[in-house]
């Protein structure tokens, strides 16, 4: 038999983690082999709403578009070309959850204090005319990936 968990006793203190670093969540990135495909999918059998046209980001090789699911945003990801990460990944392991991203209302500051608590950024990149414009990339101690992205001024914290 599990035991349950005692709501109040297993939490762990947010002071035990220190600050968030004003981090929210902002989505859910979902590498896939086409992006037209996984639209039809999303938005066809799922019934979730396309809310961008999709996107060419050239600094990361892929091209992506966003459907949203409610209250979460869900940002398909397909490889384009021979150096695109995605496209190797998806060789690895299939189609699937490929990063979470959070909001941050300062990108710099943020990745200043995740290096300090042992995180590795390893790319930062701008995507022109999208907002949020600023991306950081960064694994965990642990080696998961994920991505931040900063909010347009004035949307967080402010």
């Amino acid at each position: 038999m599990l035991n349950e968990p005692n709501a109040a006793s297993d939490r762990i203190p947010a002071a035990a983690v220190g600050p968030t670093l004003g981090m929210s969540f902002h989505h859910v990135g979902v590498a896939v082999r086409s992006l037209d495909e996984a639209l039809d999918t999303y938005c066809g059998v799922f019934g979730f709403e396309q809310v961008s046209d999709p996107i060419d980001v050239e600094p990361e090789h892929v091209r992506v578009c966003f459907v949203r699911a409610g209250d979460v945003l869900i940002e398909l990801v397909e490889g384009v070309g021979d150096e695109s990460p995605v496209r190797e990944l998806l060789e690895r392991t299939g189609a699937g959850t490929y990063h979470i991203c959070y909001q941050v209302d300062d990108l710099d500051r943020a990745v200043r204090e995740l290096r300090a608590k042992r995180c590795f950024p390893f790319k930062r990149f701008e995507v022109a005319g999208q907002e949020p414009r600023r991306f950081a990339f960064l694994l965990t101690p642990d080696r998961q990936l994920f991505e931040l992205c900063e909010a347009p001024s004035g949307e967080i914290g402010s």
